[in-house]
């Protein structure tokens, strides 16, 4: 196929100062996806090889093969790092100007790797049957525009392919769950599902939220969780549990808060329980500066 594809199995992870990206896609995707590759890397080398032997060219089925296993697999490797690159490019993010130069860099990246990778390799394989593998450096411009042309269409797919799959794969909403009537004095609780599993989380436990594109981040003391949300749609379900918003992508827990300080520009700065300092608008200043009620 000498150009590249798109992977699957990952979780987003954001980690507001660390700003982290994996993906975490079931196994099941990984394989459906190289069994693609494999079919369409397949049909193009077939094709490639019969189109050689109509016109009396000599061309070893090994090298087809070896040509074509060659490219996919470094396009399979490569697509964990497009798919969390795709990530972090969102327009609503970071605008479309930023997200526009990101992906031309992500694409010039990713050719230059896909050639470069799969080149290496067949120089490695090609001696293994027999053959040596030679760059023809008097036709580079025309052989890297040949394979950029591809590499363009590949990456693009990829980009398209990660952002339905994030949608198609995305987990459920936060919810917050109340205490059962019998227990009144039991504090709600905040479930995340990850998959399989629920993770439990007191709403006591966290000092801040904050927005992460599709995404919201709740820091606890000693970790962060990650959970597919809109900030808004959090903000409503926290209000009346102490929660307020400090800025237009942060949340913090008034119980958490030991002070604030104002800048110059006017904006503040809150520190809290666990020592951090996070930034917060003028906007919302009053909403931190009043005393809770209730």
């Amino acid at each position: 196929m000498n150009g590249p594809g798109t992977n699957g199995g990952s979780e987003v992870t954001n980690g507001g100062a660390e700003n982290r990206l994996r993906f975490r896609f079931p196994p099941w995707l990984w394989v459906a996806y190289a069994c693609v590759l494999i079919a369409v890397s397949a049909v193009i080398g077939s094709s490639y090889w019969l189109e050689a032997r109509r016109f009396g060219a000599e061309l070893p089925a090994w090298r087809v093969v070896v040509d074509e296993a060659t490219s996919i697999t470094v396009v399979f490797l490569i697509t964990p790092l497009v798919f969390s690159w795709a990530e972090r490019l969102h327009p609503r993010r970071i605008g479309w100007l930023k997200t526009g130069l990101g992906h031309l860099a992500g694409l010039v990246a990713f050719s230059a790797a896909h050639i470069g990778g799969m080149t290496l390799l067949r120089v490695l394989v090609y001696p293994m049957f027999g053959g040596s593998y030679g760059i023809d450096w008097s036709n580079l411009p025309i052989g890297l525009f040949y394979e950029g042309r591809k590499d363009a269409l590949a990456y693009i797919g990829m980009v398209i392919g990660a952002r339905l799959l994030a949608k198609a794969l995305r987990k459920p909403a936060i919810k917050v769950v109340p205490a059962p009537a019998s227990s009144p004095a039991t504090p709600r609780r905040i479930e995340i599902r990850d998959g399989a599993r629920r993770i439990w989380v007191e709403p006591d436990e966290i000092l801040w939220i904050e927005a992460a594109g599709n995404y919201v981040e709740l820091h606890l003391a000693g970790r962060s969780l990650l959970q597919r949300q809109t900030l808004s749609a959090l903000e409503n379900e926290l209000a009346d549990l102490g929660f307020v918003r400090i800025h237009r992508s942060r949340l913090v827990n008034r119980k958490h808060v030991r002070a604030t300080a104002s800048n110059d520009s006017g904006d503040f700065t809150v520190t809290l329980s666990d020592g951090r300092q996070i930034a917060g608008g003028r906007r919302w200043r009053d909403a931190i500066t009043d005393e809770p009620t209730g």
